[in-house]
């Protein structure tokens, strides 16, 4: 089956944790596919978003943020990250001026460098940074990576989309379309709930448990007109249950019935979703544990 042709390829992002990836990918998608939040390493697996006009395709590769490896997870995500920044037909190092420079940035620009040639620096929160700390920024991230084309951007407003995509075409091969034109992901709806629900949670929990809190879906039935949901927070203590719960279940019902809205409006059906929290000891060093998560590749 054919799609259409024009210019096509693969685009990965990398940066360090929060520098506005998933917003970015989100803000070109319309649509809310990564979770986005102000905790480091919310993004902990790929993501792929399509984005296709008239005369081009270009896949996003969303990565987890460049950092330090602490456990098995940690391990699992740099090498997604490791694995897609090698691959692909450009890719996008996305830096926040708005922070000081670190080891991370630093990570960052060395994983990009060795792609240069098919490289481009994104200035990201452009409209919260001043032009001082843009320019530091550029500064420090090209004497690692030297001269490269740099846009600045708002992931968060749109500014200076049209000029990055205008970019990111020329830099694409001619071919076929790989998918339909309406198609904006390869992830499935269920695995997208996960995400919805993970980011709800992170929400209401990132200050007592901003590294142990995961979602696993167990029960999705679609009658057309209601889709059930039942789907367990996992956390690593019981101590940490009880905080996702709250007292007399205030915090989970305030977790339902924000991801519940999330999900009411990305879908047409009525969402009836029911959430339970489930304690997996150690799950971030459990092997079995991030290939059911899918955060580690089964492949």
């Amino acid at each position: 089956m054919e799609f259409g042709t024009g210019r096509v390829g693969y685009v990965t992002l990398i940066g360090r944790p929060n520098a506005g990836k998933s917003t970015l990918l989100n803000r070109l998608l319309g649509y809310r596919l990564s979770a986005v939040s102000a905790k480091p390493n919310t993004t902990r697996k790929r993501w792929l978003g399509i984005v296709t006009d008239g005369n081009s395709q270009i896949i996003f590769v969303d990565t987890p943020g460049v950092h330090q490896a602490l456990n098995r997870m940690h391990r699992a995500m740099k090498k997604t990250i490791e694995d897609e920044s090698a691959n692909g037909d450009a890719i996008i190092c996305l830096c926040d001026p708005t922070r000081k420079f670190g080891e991370e940035d630093r990570m960052a620009a060395e994983v990009v460098r060795g792609r240069k040639e098919a490289a481009i620096l994104i200035v990201n929160k452009t409209d919260m940074a001043s032009r001082d700390q843009i320019e530091k920024a550029v500064n420090q991230y090209t004497e690692i990576l030297g001269n490269l084309p740099i846009v600045e951007i708002s992931a968060q407003t749109g500014e200076g989309l049209p000029e990055l995509m205008g970019k990111l075409k020329a830099m694409m091969p001619e071919g076929p379309f790989l998918f339909p034109e309406d198609q904006i992901t390869d992830s499935v709806e269920r695995e997208i709930a996960e995400e919805v629900i993970r980011e709800s949670a992170i929400e209401f929990l990132h200050d007592e448990l901003p590294q142990s809190v995961s979602v696993l879906l167990d029960s999705w039935l679609d009658t057309g007109k209601k889709t059930r949901i039942q789907a367990s927070i996992v956390v690593e203590r019981e101590s940490q249950k009880s905080i996702a719960i709250g007292r007399e279940g205030k915090v989970i019902e305030k977790i339902r019935k924000s991801a519940r809205e999330k999900l009411m409006s990305m879908t047409d059906a009525f969402v009836d979703l029911k959430l339970r929290v489930k304690v997996v000891k150690d799950w971030q060093n459990k092997q079995q544990f991030l290939e059911e998560n899918r955060i580690v590749d089964m492949t």
